[in-house]
């Protein structure tokens, strides 16, 4: 226990963990170690160990990695049955008996540890946390001429919209493609634009000409414009699984965003668009991420490395100026939990759970200043469940929320006048009678 304490030992740990030379007690000593130094400590240690690696780091992270989701998931159960069987034949009879009563102290710990609030009931009932949510359900909004607009729901199939020389075909499978048509009526005509947008509660899968797919979260967007310069002709908004092809040789592509550009080669990554910052995370594929000026980059290749575009108005500066930065190793399983019909949130900060089930439920949250950062949540929440799913595992984490006019609030000054979300009501009528059978 003692040993945890020290930094230069923690560092050590770090060091095989990215190196895949961590045993199991190890991994142990490492949960322990964030408990005692916190979280702010532990992330700025292990960012000094990924600083000290270098250009050292592992090469080979992408292995055995295809551009699709359960690829993805059975490689990683690969790899950690590679490590526990590296770990059996490492590990002596010896080194086990002296930490047996350390994990068993550890496994105590966590076995006490309050329950997680388990919302798998109703529609959800049976599915597995590594079941995505069906193609089948797909459900966009396309708009073209700039005002012109057509909902494509579940079930519709076949060709959705030809505009000039582009087509819009939707597969059986729930696949949207967009086509350039080819024939001698539209050799000549050009290919307008058109956007692709979701809804609260829609996912959409599109696939571009050559090949590209982007699987779109809830409240996201594309528009492809053929027409426009090389960087121009697709820009997105929102958050997105981008697969680009593996299996032949293809130019790398261009996506525009509002403070940056994605410049993206082969295999998958995930991407977060809002009005100032562009962020990515490399998955099984390699891409690099640039400012709007197209003046400064940061590469991404190796298996959750992360990087942002940030826009930040500098003192002095009557410009805001757009940063390009690395922002270390994320969890796939973090990137990518908005993709699975059962989402699974484990010690996840509360303004990050918020976020995403705001995106997905279209409810607005007034100030997010007002949520601790510092404060975190378990939850496990059914796609198919309303937002009361939400506000029933904010509840159970302790946390108040207040609606209005659609409006969600965590602000103690927005408390009176304002409807407790859910059933807090209850909650609030037992606080006011209080004073009451006091006197």
């Amino acid at each position: 226990m003692g040993m945890v304490q020290n930094r230069d030992y923690v560092k050590g740990l770090l060091r095989k963990k990215v190196e895949g030379r961590l045993t199991l007690p190890g991994r142990a000593e490492l949960i322990v170690a964030r408990e005692i130094h916190g979280e702010e400590a532990f992330d700025r240690m292990e960012a000094e160990v990924l600083l000290e690696l270098g250009s050292a780091l592992p090469k080979d992270r992408l292995e055995g990695w295809a551009p699709d989701f359960a690829a993805i998931r059975a490689a990683a159960a690969r790899r950690r049955e590679g490590h526990a069987a590296r770990l059996r034949r490492n590990a002596g009879w010896a080194a086990a008996a002296v930490l047996l009563p350390f994990i068993g102290l550890l496994m105590y710990w966590y076995g006490a540890r309050e329950p997680a609030p388990d919302l798998l009931h109703g529609p959800c009932a049976g599915l597995s946390r590594d079941v995505e949510v069906p193609l089948a359900e797909s459900a966009l909004t396309v708009v073209w001429d700039d005002d012109r607009h057509m909902e494509v729901g579940p079930g519709e199939h076949g060709e959705i919209l030809r505009y000039g020389a582009l087509q819009l075909f939707r597969t059986a499978a729930g696949t949207l493609q967009l086509r350039q048509a080819r024939s001698q009526q539209t050799d000549t005509v050009p290919a307008h634009s058109v956007m692709l947008m979701t809804g609260a509660q829609q996912q959409a899968l599109v696939e571009l000409p050559d090949g590209t797919r982007i699987r779109l979260n809830a409240q996201s967007a594309l528009r492809y414009d053929p027409q426009r310069p090389e960087g121009e002709r697709l820009t997105v908004h929102g958050e997105m699984y981008v697969q680009r092809p593996t299996d032949m040789p293809i130019a790398p592509l261009l996506i525009g965003t509002a403070n940056g550009v994605v410049k993206a080669f082969e295999g998958g990554f995930a991407l977060y668009v809002g009005r100032q910052i562009t962020r990515a995370a490399a998955l099984d594929g390699r891409l690099i991420l640039l400012d709007s000026a197209r003046t400064h980059e940061v590469l991404l290749d190796c298996y959750g490395a992360q990087g942002a575009v940030t826009r930040v108005a500098a003192a002095g500066q009557e410009l805001p100026r757009d940063t390009v930065a690395y922002e270390g190793v994320a969890d796939p399983d973090d990137i990518l939990v908005w993709t699975k019909a059962v989402r699974r949130y484990v010690d996840t900060p509360l303004p990050v759970f918020v976020a995403q089930m705001s995106r997905w439920y279209g409810f607005r949250v007034k100030d997010y200043r007002c949520l601790p950062a510092s404060r975190r949540i378990t939850a496990t929440v059914c796609y198919r469940r309303d937002a009361e799913a939400v506000f029933a595992a904010l509840r159970e984490a302790g946390v108040l929320l207040y609606e209005s006019r659609g409006m969600i609030s965590f602000c103690p000054e927005d408390a009176e006048g304002r409807r407790p979300s859910g059933g807090m009501l209850a909650l609030r009528r037992k606080q006011a009678q209080a004073p009451a059978k006091s006197k």
